[in-house]
C-alpha cells in the first residue's frame, strides 16, 4: 500500500492579558492552560517510537509564559497564595464568579468534595459570601487550580499526588505547593520545546507578533467586509503587518536560537498582499484551511454521510504559486478539525481514536491510484481549547490514535519542512488565492459587525494620533535634548498599538461570540489604548473611558408593515411575502457549520397572527444524527396572563443570557431533523412554575426548504381588543440544551396597536 503523511499541527495562543508592560495578569488562562496542555501534549512523543509532530506558539503567548517565569502573576494566582483569613468581602466575591469556571462532567465531577462546593453555589438563588467559610475559600481555590494541572504530571511530581489526595482542609503552604509545581511546568515547556526541536522530533512555527488579522490590517475595507459602517474611511497600516511579521521572527530567534520555517497565519486569515508577505519574509510554508482552497478554485469538496471525501486528491498535497517561490500552502482538512474541536470529546475516547483512524485508511485507500508519490494529510487546529470535553482531557484519546498511527508502517507523521523535501514531490501551481479564514471562508468575526466595527475605528483614531505625534518628533528629533526619551516613548505606544491590532478583541466585541470575561476583555483593548497616549504624555481622549457597550447596540429590524404569508416554505420564491417582516440578525460563528441550527430569522404579524420563518443550517451535523431532537422553543410574554413560568430548557454552564432569567405566560415548542418536523406543541404557565399543555386551535406550521408558522394571538390568550403587550424570545436546543437564544437580552416586543 502506497504510504501516506500525516501532518499533525496544533496551534497554541493567548492574548495579552496584562494592562501595563509590567503589570499582572487580569485573567489566569495563560498559566492554567500552561500546566493542562502545552508540556503534557508534547511529552505524548516519548509514547510512540517514531511520532513526529508540529506545533504553533504565537510570540505573544512565549513573552507571557517567560513573563510568569520573571515573578508575573495574575488575579487568581495573587487570591490563591492569600492567607484565607485575610481575603475580603469583594475577593470572595470575586472567588464565587471565577473559580467554578471549567466543565462539570469531565473535570468538576472528579473531586466529590469540590463538586459538592461546586453544587452549592450553583444552586444558590443569590450570591451570598457567607455560604461558605474561610476554609472551604481555600478549598474552592486550590481544587480549582488543581483540576487545571494535567493528572499525567502526577508522575513527575510526587507532591502533586498528595495535593490531589487530600481534597479538602488546604493551607496555605499546600497553595504555595501548588503553584511551585505550575512554575516548574512552565519553566519545563520553554526548555523541551526547544530540546525536541534541536532533535528534530518535532518542528515550531510562529504567527504574526500579537496575533493580527494581516488581511485586515493590509486592507480593512476588502471585498469580504459586508458592512463597512463606522468603519474608518482610510485604515491601512501594511507597515504594521511587516512589523508584526518582523517582530515573530525576531523573538522565535529568542527563544529557540534559528529562524522559523512555517507560519501559521492568525486564524488563518490570508489574502494574496499576505502570502506576499509571507514570500518576502522566507518563510517556506504556511497552512490554510480547505475552504479557501474550495473558494480559490472554485471546487467544492464532497464528503458521504460519514464524512469522507469522494475524492480527496486536491486537499492531500501541497501548492505553490510558482515553483520558483518558495512558500508552499498546505490545506487542512476541516473536517478532521472539527470532529477534533466539536465532535469526537462527547464520545469514548478509545472509540473516537479508532473512528480517526479509519477514516484517515480510507483516505489513504482513496490515494493508492494517484499519480503523485507523497500526499500528505494536514490535521491543523487549536491544540488548547477542546481537551475539557474529553474523557481524561484527552490524554486517552491521544495515546490511542498516536499509537494506531505509529504502529501502522503505511503511515508516516512528518514535520511539515521534512514532508516539503521529499524526493518526488512537486507542489501543485495555484493562480492566486482567495481572500478569506477558517471560519465561513471570510472575516465576519472580526469586522463588519457594529461593535466590532467601533473597535476598529478606535483603533483607527488612537494611530493616526500616534503618527501625528511620530511625524512631528521625529521630523527634529536630532534637535531634541530628550532624543532617547522620545525614541522610547514612541516605540512602548507602538508596542501598545500592535498588541491592539490582536485577532482576540474583535472576536469577543458583539456578535456572535460571548465569554464570560467581555468586559475585561472590552477593559483590556481600551486600556491599550489609553495607554498609547500615556506613554506619549499626551491627553486621552474622553471616548476611551467608556466601554464600548455602551455606545453600540444589537443589530434588530423591526416589521415595516403587516404581512399575511402563505407558509409555503419556497427558499427563494415567496421571500417576497416577508419583504416587510422583522429580522434578527444572526452572525456566522466559529462553529455555525456545526451546531448552530438557525441561520436566519424573519417574524411578523397581520390582525390575527403572529409569523415566524426560520431558514435552517443544513450542514450542521446535529440535523443528520439519530436519537437528538432538534428543538426551537419561542417564549411569549403576555402582560395579563395570571401565571408566569421559567424556561425548561437547561442551560449549558453558569454563563446564563440576561434574558432567560424572565418568566412567561405561553411557551411554543417543535422538534424537527433534516426530513421531518412535528406539530406545534403550546404550553401556559400554571402555578407553582409549571407548565401546561393547551390546543392549539387555529395555528399551524409548514417544512419544506424552510420552517414557517403562524400562531393566532387567540392562542396565546390576546383579543382582538387588546392594547397590551407581547413579548418574546426565540431558542434553539438540541436534547432539551439550550444551544442558541435569540436575541440574547432584550425581548422583542410587539405592541397590539401595531396590528391594527
Amino acid at each position: 500500500m502506497k504510504k501516506i503523511n500525516i501532518a499533525f499541527i496544533w496551534h497554541f495562543h493567548q492574548p495579552n492579558y496584562q494592562q501595563k508592560p509590567d503589570s499582572d495578569f487580569l485573567l489566569p488562562w495563560v498559566r492554567l492552560h500552561a500546566t493542562k496542555d502545552y508540556l503534557d501534549m508534547l511529552k505524548k512523543i516519548d509514547e510512540c517510537k517514531n511520532l513526529k509532530l508540529n506545533f504553533n506558539f504565537s510570540p505573544i503567548l512565549l513573552e507571557s509564559l517567560n513573563e510568569y517565569l520573571n515573578g508575573a502573576k495574575d488575579l487568581h494566582l495573587k487570591l490563591l497564595l492569600k492567607n484565607q483569613d485575610d481575603i475580603t468581602t469583594d475577593e470572595k466575591v470575586y472567588i464565587l464568579n471565577n473559580y467554578f469556571d471549567l466543565n462539570y462532567k469531565n473535570m468538576v465531577l472528579k473531586r466529590p468534595y469540590y463538586t459538592e462546593l461546586y453544587n452549592r453555589r450553583a444552586n444558590a438563588l443569590k450570591l451570598n459570601v457567607d455560604m461558605f467559610s474561610s476554609q472551604e475559600y481555600a478549598d474552592i481555590m486550590a481544587n480549582f487550580t488543581l483540576l487545571w494541572i494535567d493528572e499525567t504530571f502526577k508522575n513527575v511530581y510526587p507532591e502533586l499526588d498528595e495535593l490531589l489526595l487530600k481534597e479538602k482542609d488546604y493551607t496555605l503552604e499546600d497553595r504555595k505547593k501548588i503553584y511551585t509545581i505550575q512554575l516548574d511546568i512552565i519553566r519545563r515547556i520553554l526548555n523541551e520545546y526547544k530540546k525536541y526541536q534541536d532533535e528534530n522530533k518535532i518542528e515550531i512555527s510562529t504567527s504574526p507578533c500579537y496575533h493580527p488579522i494581516l488581511p485586515l490590517l493590509i486592507n480593512l475595507k476588502n471585498n469580504e467586509v459586508k458592512n463597512h459602517e463606522n468603519l474608518p474611511d482610510d485604515f491601512s497600516a501594511k507597515e504594521d503587518a511587516e512589523e508584526q511579521i518582523r517582530l515573530a521572527i525576531e523573538k522565535y530567534e529568542k527563544f529557540f536560537d534559528r529562524k522559523p520555517k512555517g507560519m501559521w497565519l492568525s486564524e488563518q486569515c490570508v489574502s494574496m498582499e499576505t502570502i506576499n508577505l509571507l514570500q518576502e519574509s522566507g518563510f517556506l510554508w504556511t497552512v490554510l484551511d480547505e475552504g479557501i482552497l474550495s473558494k480559490t478554485t472554485g471546487k467544492e469538496f464532497i464528503r458521504d454521510f460519514e464524512g469522507n471525501l469522494e475524492n480527496p486528491f486536491a486537499l492531500n498535497i501541497n501548492y505553490k504559486f510558482s515553483q520558483k517561490n518558495s512558500l508552499n500552502i498546505l490545506f487542512a482538512d476541516s473536517f478532521f478539525a472539527n470532529l477534533l474541536n466539536f465532535g469526537y470529546g462527547s464520545y469514548d475516547s478509545k472509540l473516537a481514536a479508532n473512528d480517526m483512524y479509519e477514516k484517515i485508511k480510507t483516505i489513504q485507500s482513496k490515494l493508492q491510484n494517484s499519480p503523485k508519490e507523497n500526499h500528505i494529510i494536514t490535521i491543523a487546529l487549536d491544540g488548547e481549547n477542546c481537551w475539557e470535553t474529553y474523557q481524561n482531557d484527552g490524554n486517552d484519546f491521544l495515546s490511542t490514535l498516536y499509537k494506531l498511527i505509529d504502529e501502522d508502517d503505511t503511515i508516516n507523521t512528518v514535520l511539515v519542512s521534512d514532508f516539503l523535501k521529499f524526493e518526488n514531490n512537486k507542489p501543485e501551481i495555484l493562480d492566486g488565492i482567495k481572500s478569506g479564514s477558517w471560519i465561513n471562508r471570510n472575516f465576519d468575526l472580526w469586522v463588519g459587525e457594529s461593535t466590532k466595527n467601533v473597535a476598529w475605528l478606535y483603533l483607527a483614531s488612537v494611530r493616526k494620533d500616534f503618527e501625528n505625534y511620530r511625524k512631528q518628533k521625529l521630523e527634529n528629533i536630532d534637535e531634541l535634548k530628550n532624543k532617547d526619551e522620545i525614541l522610547n516613548r514612541i516605540e512602548k505606544a507602538y508596542r501598545e498599538i500592535l498588541i491592539c491590532e490582536g485577532s482576540d478583541w474583535y472576536w469577543w466585541y458583539g456578535e456572535p461570540n460571548e465569554s464570560k470575561s467581555d468586559y475585561i476583555f472590552d477593559f483590556l483593548f481600551r486600556s491599550h489604548l489609553i495607554n498609547v497616549y500615556e506613554f506619549l504624555g499626551i491627553e486621552v481622549p474622553e471616548y476611551l473611558n467608556l466601554p464600548l457597550s455602551v455606545v453600540t447596540t444589537k443589530p434588530l429590524r423591526n416589521p415595516t408593515a403587516r404581512i399575511s404569508p402563505s407558509l409555503v416554505c419556497d427558499k427563494e420564491d415567496k421571500l417576497k411575502e416577508w419583504e416587510n417582516a422583522g429580522y434578527i440578525f444572526i452572525p456566522d460563528g466559529p462553529t455555525s457549520n456545526i451546531s448552530r441550527l438557525v441561520k436566519n430569522i424573519h417574524f411578523g404579524y397581520d390582525r390575527e397572527f403572529l409569523y415566524f420563518r426560520f431558514e435552517l443550517n443544513k450542514n450542521s451535523m446535529k440535523m443528520f444524527i439519530e436519537n437528538i431532537e432538534n428543538q426551537i422553543a419561542i417564549y411569549f410574554i403576555n402582560e395579563y396572563s395570571n401565571n408566569f413560568s421559567s424556561i425548561r430548557l437547561v442551560n449549558k454552564n453558569e454563563n446564563i443570557y440576561p434574558i432567560l432569567k424572565n418568566q412567561f405566560s405561553h411557551e411554543l415548542r417543535f422538534v424537527f431533523n433534516s426530513n421531518y418536523i412535528s406539530r406545534i406543541f403550546l404550553n401556559k404557565a400554571a402555578d407553582f412554575n409549571l407548565w401546561n399543555q393547551i390546543s392549539s386551535k387555529k395555528s399551524s406550521i409548514a417544512y419544506k426548504d424552510v420552517i414557517e408558522l403562524k400562531i393566532s394571538f387567540e392562542d396565546l390568550e390576546i383579543p382582538k381588543e387588546d392594547v397590551g403587550q407581547l413579548s418574546f424570545c426565540i431558542l434553539d436546543a438540541t436534547n432539551e440544551l439550550i444551544n442558541e437564544v435569540y436575541p440574547q437580552d432584550v425581548l422583542i416586543n410587539i405592541l397590539s396597536e401595531d396590528r391594527f
